[in-house]
């Protein structure tokens, strides 16, 4: 018979089932007729049983199966010359003599059992099989099932043989993931392979046609597996998974235990899976000198429950981590963090991973956060803190730790990663991203703000020169926008805070560019950008806070301005900007009091001529003062006024100018600007030209824009509610001039300027039957026109006279005199006659006018054709339309009455 023969051994009273082969054993008749396999040198007798196993679903899969798994091979080494009978009780008898080939471990060169289904193990080399070679029969006639038990070589012959995971077979993956093992088939093969000399420590190993019952244990490292089973069927199972919890790298285990249970309702008896958490290390300890651990600072954690069950399946893809979940809802953890003697509790998700997972695909998962919907945005867990949180903390020689002075940090919520330590796959917790709140911000905004921040850099480097960081935090900038300052006075930079230093959050990495640090929009005083005024930042805006039982945040910048493009803001030496607030909390409400101030500076406004100003203010200081609940406060000292040639005529008067620098009296706050008035009496009366001036009241204003509006400047000398007097020689009169000088803008200059100056006499007469008056005025008016300013000398000369109330006679000449360029002066002269006799009435008015042209042709040429076009006179626009009524006449008389 060939070697590849194979022959049935078939036993129906003791079910024995079996196919048996051979290799290099040479089949024979004895001389008794009996076939006979003889070893001619070192042979094998190989016994193929039936299946040993049969899988079955869990109870509560999708559906419940069955698989038989493979033909188990058994290998016996025969020696040369021994002779095997070819009957049932022959190949039994000689099964029992000889023993098994353990090695190599691979399926058909030695012994292999598939036990449990899909998974391939070896027998111990030389293992023997202890089974009867006839059948047993019972006193009352019942025959014992024949069985064979897989013992262990000499001379541990009394034990059953270890068994050897060494490889899988391909699954169903379906039905796989729904049996008591799972993909745990091809894990166990693989740790088989891994640890090729750790047994699973067998305590019963019985081979039967109806199947095995098996009873068997191993632990690897990163796995414990425990199977019984009986007559083929499953009867308890249990998987204890290794691994660690991520981020914090606490050491814990999944136990998955199933057992064949009776259903009371059914009565059939079912596979029962239930799957634990055990966290076999509760609490870990780290090392807070190194440098990647001074990412996270807390120097212990602990984890609680330690013990979490029932727990949902794992994902069916073999994944090497996943989210420990019930219900199909992530697992809450209580992770007590401590940190210089104080226990932060942190609640979160967390992921359970294989040992060795590498630490960026650890990263990627967590970051994705623990979704129920896929479509769901990926989200990593956050921790809820609500509570200061040292971020630097330090060991003490008595091993204690303390926090580093100034380093604490209200921290709203935690967001976790981890560090690869050194070239494997070890890891340290870290702190991804926090959501802080900022006091001395959010107390200087006066509103609730949290900022999304991560550790900055010098965190880690600090460890390397063992002295705190200065930088703890860095993050997105937040712009700083302080509604009182933008008064005017000092307008604030387009500051950022983008991170926060030990003395609290403030501006990094400062640009000394000033077209990067400040907005194009923003104008100091509204008049000028300050990117125009600003050669090079130098001065860091600071934002410090203090815990004092009164918390108070403050923010100082002070810059100097030495650049200059041009306009009306002219810096001088030393012109700095100052800007100051302090906010406070007062009854648990914040309160910010806004101080700025500018020193050393001009606003000059150009006139038509090149080079040449129409008015040039020099300031000593200008300071802006707001809190809440009370009017805000300027102060301006001027410390000089000049007026340019337009202008000349006022100059005497520009001098007093400097003594109304005090304390602003009145404050005007409106919805969109600040108006500050200020006001003086001059004394003693100042000397005009021919002109000698009483009772002066001098008025200056200034209006600061809430917005980004050009401050406004205004000067009184007199109102016309309130004239000075003024008396020329024999003459007297009044007068008032009212100057408004708009600085920066479009329509920068000059933006108002009227009044005049009037003088004269009247003499009135009463004869009972007629009485009559005659009066001589002259002045000089000031008004502005478009650019330019216009100056007008003018002489009144008029009478009336009324006879019995019947006849009324009046006469008004007119004559005035107006400069209205160099080398040009027109003349005009109107004469007004009115006739009133009772019943009839009439006036006739005479109108002269007269243009004077200097020398200079082409000053001629130029103004010919605009004269004629002329409108009302500076006379009438200032004092009033000629006409019966006499405005002028009335207007002179309120004199006479003070």
């Amino acid at each position: 018979m060939a070697a590849t023969d194979r022959y049935s051994v078939l036993r129906p009273s003791d079910l024995v089932s079996l196919t048996v082969r051979s290799t290099n054993l040479q089949e024979r008749t004895s001389t008794a007729g009996v076939t006979e396999w003889v070893a001619t040198g070192e042979g094998r007798l190989i016994v193929d049983l039936q299946p040993q196993h049969i899988a079955e679903s869990v109870v509560g899969s999708s559906s419940m199966q069955g698989r038989p798994a493979g033909p188990s091979s058994l290998h016996f080494i025969v020696p040369s010359g021994r002779v095997i009978p070819l009957s049932v009780e022959g190949v039994l008898a000689a099964a029992n003599e000889l023993e098994l080939a353990g090695m190599p471990r691979e399926q058909g060169r030695a012994s292999t059992l598939e036990l449990p289904w899909r998974l391939l193990l070896a027998v111990e080399h030389k293992a023997r099989c202890r089974h009867r070679d006839r059948p047993t029969t019972s006193c009352d006639g019942v025959t014992a099932m024949w069985h064979t038990r897989i013992m262990a070589p000499e001379p541990r012959s009394h034990a059953y043989s270890a068994v050897f995971p060494f490889a899988s077979l391909s699954m169903e993956t379906p039905f796989a993931n729904s049996t008591p093992l799972g993909d745990t088939i091809t894990k166990i093969a693989i740790q088989g392979g891994d640890h090729p000399d750790t047994p699973v420590a067998v305590d019963k190993l019985v081979l039967t046609t109806c199947g095995a019952s098996f009873s068997g244990s191993v632990s690897y490292p990163d796995l414990q597996w425990t199977h019984r089973m009986a007559m083929g069927r499953d009867v308890y199972v249990r998987l204890l998974q290794r691994g660690v919890l991520f981020p914090f790298g606490h050491e814990a285990s999944t136990v998955e235990v199933t057992e064949r249970k009776f259903d009371p309702g059914t009565g059939v008896a079912g596979l029962h899976r239930t799957r634990t958490l055990v966290v076999t290390q509760p609490v870990l300890d780290y090392n807070i000198e190194a440098a990647h651990e001074r990412e996270f600072p807390f120097h212990r954690v602990a984890i609680d429950p330690v013990l979490v069950a029932p727990l949902d399946q794992p994902p069916p893809s073999g994944a090497d981590a996943y989210w420990l979940t019930r219900d199909g809802r992530p697992v809450m953890f209580t992770v007590r963090a401590s940190s210089a003697g104080d226990v932060i509790p942190l609640h979160l998700p967390l992921l359970f991973a294989k040992k060795g997972t590498a630490v960026g695909d650890l990263n990627t998962l967590y970051a994705g956060g623990p979704r129920r919907d896929l479509a769901a945005v990926p989200a990593p867990p956050t921790a809820l803190v609500d509570r200061a949180v040292p971020l630097v903390v330090r060991r003490r020689a008595d091993n204690t730790v303390e926090a580093v002075e100034r380093t604490e940090q209200h921290v709203r919520s935690l967001t976790l990663a981890a560090t690869k330590i050194g070239s494997g796959t070890t890891f340290h917790p870290r702190i991804a991203g926090l959501e802080v709140t900022l006091p001395a911000v959010q107390q200087l905004l006066g509103q609730h703000q949290t900022i999304r921040a991560t550790l900055a850099p010098e965190v880690a480097k600090a460890a390397q020169t063992g002295r705190p960081p200065e930088v703890l935090l860095q993050f997105p900038k937040v712009p700083l926008n302080f509604a009182a300052t933008r008064a005017g006075v000092a307008a604030a930079p387009s500051m950022a805070v983008d991170r926060v230093h030990r003395d609290g959050p403030t501006v990094a990495n400062l640009p000394t560019d000033p077209t990067k640090l400040f907005d194009p929009s923003a104008k100091l005083l509204g008049v000028v950008p300050l990117v125009d005024i600003i050669g090079q930042v130098t001065g860091r805006p600071t934002i410090t806070w203090s815990r004092t039982p009164t918390p108070q945040a403050t923010l100082h910048w002070t810059e100097r301005l030495s650049g200059e493009k041009g306009g009306p803001f002219e810096p001088m030496a030393g012109c700095t900007v100052t800007l100051h607030v302090q906010t406070e909390l007062v009854v648990g409400q914040p309160r910010s009091t806004t101080d700025g101030e500018v020193t050393n500076f001009a606003i000059g406004i150009p006139s038509p001529e090149e080079g040449k100003y129409l008015v040039k203010l020099e300031f000593t200081a200008l300071k802006f003062h707001a809190e809440p609940g009370k009017l805000p406060e300027t102060t301006l000292v001027i410390r000089s006024a000049r007026l340019g040639q337009q202008l000349k005529f006022v100059q005497k008067l520009s001098t007093y100018l400097p003594g109304i620098g005090a304390k602003a009296p009145t404050v005007d706050v409106g919805a969109r600007e600040v108006r500050v008035r200020y006001a003086l009496d001059v004394s003693p009366p100042p000397q005009l030209g021919v002109f000698v001036l009483q009772n002066l009241l001098l008025q200056a204003g200034i209006t600061l824009s809430l917005g980004n509006d050009p401050v406004t400047v205004d000067f009184t000398f007199g109102t016309r509610d309130r004239p000075f007097l003024v008396t020329v020689m024999g003459f007297g009169g009044g007068g008032y001039l009212e100057l408004g000088i708009r600085a920066g803008g479009d329509d920068s200059g000059l933006e108002r300027l009227v009044g005049g100056i009037e003088f004269g006499a009247a003499v009135a007469m009463d004869f009972g039957v007629a009485r009559g008056e005659v009066h001589v005025f002259g002045g000089v008016v000031f008004t502005k026109r478009g650019s330019k300013v216009e100056v007008t000398g003018y002489l009144r000369i008029g009478g009336s006279v009324q006879v019995l109330g019947l006849i009324s006679v009046s006469v008004e000449l007119t004559i005035s005199l107006t400069f209205v360029e160099p080398n040009v002066l027109r003349g005009e002269a109107r004469l007004l006659i009115a006739v009133d006799l009772t019943f009839w009435s009439t006036s006739v008015e005479i109108t002269c006018k007269k243009t004077f042209i200097g020398s200079d042709e082409t000053v001629a040429s130029r103004t010919r054709g605009t004269l004629a076009a002329a409108g009302p006179s500076s006379v009438q626009q200032a004092w009033g339309p000629v006409g019966p009524s006499f405005p002028w006449h009335t207007y002179c008389q309120a004199f006479t009455r003070e």
